[in-house]
């Protein structure tokens, strides 16, 4: 797989991160990215982007601090304002590929890699999860009065499901568990693909045609990527 680019900023003063930040982001093509690293809370930071380069980039969380921070930033490949569909689609397709690596690496018997890239994905999905229960599932309940019984409350069960598999594939790939990581893993790819399908053909277009504008779905959007 190519390596992305990293852009470690801890060793630049504070007061030149970020132009050295944007212009690095200025620099992308489409579908381009690299990996900032640094050392403070990078919400500020995404606060910018969402101003000065909105509907222009990808913001995929891969460390969460608190010492260390790790964002992949990408550069969008297509113009127009996101909608719900487009923004988690791209991020169920970003964490199945990172899902894929970890099979591959656990294949060649590479555990501290392979634990290492699923510390990215528990990371990733345990947000994306986060999101959705905490912003996008009350949003699309407001807007629609379909709470118990409807789409959301099927997928928080799911949900809880999803977090036990990834807590106990953790486990088994730090204590070097072959059998039981592949098992593991197994069972949390085939409940995603379900899971995910579901989400993509049902709730994330019912929740864009429910936010009703542009502006709406663009504001549910940045939401969701602040979270």
């Amino acid at each position: 797989m190519p390596t992305t680019r990293e852009l470690d900023v801890r060793p630049i003063s504070p007061p030149e991160r970020d132009p050295e930040i944007f212009g690095a982001f200025d620099a992308l093509k489409a579908d381009e990215a690299f990996v900032l690293v640094t050392d403070h809370d990078p919400r500020p930071l995404l606060s910018r982007f969402q101003a000065e380069r909105p509907a222009s980039f990808e913001w995929n969380v891969l460390e969460a601090g608190p010492a260390r921070f790790r964002i992949e930033i990408r550069r969008r490949a297509t113009e127009g304002a996101p909608t719900v569909s487009d923004h988690l689609e791209r991020d169920h397709k970003r964490l199945d590929a990172i899902v894929a690596r970890v099979q591959e690496l656990l294949a060649a018997g590479s555990f501290p890699d392979a634990s290492e890239r699923f510390a990215e994905f528990t990371c990733g999905l345990g947000r994306h999860i986060d999101a959705e229960e905490q912003v996008l599932f009350p949003a699309f309940e407001e807007l629609t009065g379909m709470t118990s019984g409807g789409p959301t409350f099927v997928m928080r069960g799911e949900h809880v499901e999803i977090r036990r598999l990834m807590d106990a594939a953790t486990g088994a790939l730090r204590g070097a568990d072959a059998a039981e990581a592949e098992e593991t893993l197994h069972g949390l790819v085939a409940i995603l693909g379900t899971h995910n399908m579901k989400e993509e053909r049902m709730l994330y277009p019912m929740a864009d045609r429910a936010a009703g504008s542009d502006s709406a779905r663009s504001d549910l959007v940045k939401r969701i990527q602040a979270f």
